[in-house]
């Protein structure tokens, strides 16, 4: 085994829609906010945890791959399972499975320069650099209204991404790694542009695009944009 390349992506993402990736409400106030989103901790700036994100695009792989079967996260001895060979495996499965170390690594992706700014300016204009979103869950009987807020970054909110992937040559020249980039990342990064990432998608939230995907030095966004799923 041997690694012969790392390949390099780097990219944005744009909101077309609010966005919430949820973090935790540490103190809980009368008409506060309970569903915040995600901060970091030491300055208090929105960000996407690359967590997020790669949990995102496994589960669409794992649909896409037809690995999903009793609901859990997908796990498996395969030497060629695409969805195993490039997010990981189980310790157990690890054991037995001879594929090496999981290819994928995603980065959390931080606000650009130019967002900060738009959020500083929103917050000085409302005082908040977020919105809240509200809604109702309708009894279907009597109709009643049980309504909550939600938390959500604002859309036109870019942030900066990078992933990373180990291309492993295991006797094939790193040949099935080279394919499974093509079949498992990018596919899996079209998927999220139909799907979207964050709490919400079903209701609207979390609708993303590219504004810039740099592999190796080469602009990929057409090409993305272009992959068709199914």
């Amino acid at each position: 085994m041997r690694l012969k390349s790392i390949k390099e992506i780097n990219g944005t993402i744009k909101l077309l829609t609010g966005t919430r990736i949820g973090g935790s409400a540490d103190l809980i106030e009368i008409g506060g906010n309970d569903n915040p989103v995600i901060r970091n901790p030491l300055t208090s700036e929105l960000y996407i945890p690359g967590s997020s994100l790669k949990g995102k695009i496994r589960v669409l792989t794992e649909w896409l791959e037809g690995k999903v079967t009793d609901g859990l996260t997908h796990s498996c001895d395969e030497n060629s399972c695409p969805v195993c060979r490039v997010f990981g495996r189980s310790a157990q499965n690890s054991k037995v499975a001879k594929s090496g170390p999981t290819r994928i690594s995603i980065k959390d992706a931080y606000l650009t320069e130019e967002s900060k700014i738009e959020l500083e300016k929103l917050k000085n204009r409302t005082g908040l650099d977020t919105e809240w979103k509200y809604e109702n869950n309708i009894n279907r009987i009597t109709s009643e209204a049980t309504p909550r807020n939600l938390e959500r970054v604002p859309a036109g909110i870019e942030f900066d991404f990078k992933i990373t992937y180990k291309v492993l040559d295991m006797g094939d020249n790193g040949k099935m790694d080279e394919d499974m980039f093509e079949r498992v990342v990018l596919r899996g990064l079209k998927a999220i542009l139909l799907e979207g990432i964050g709490g919400g998608t079903s209701r609207g939230n979390g609708q993303i695009e590219f504004t810039k995907l740099i592999v190796d030095g080469e602009d990929l966004k057409n090409s993305v944009d272009n992959i068709v799923i199914g």
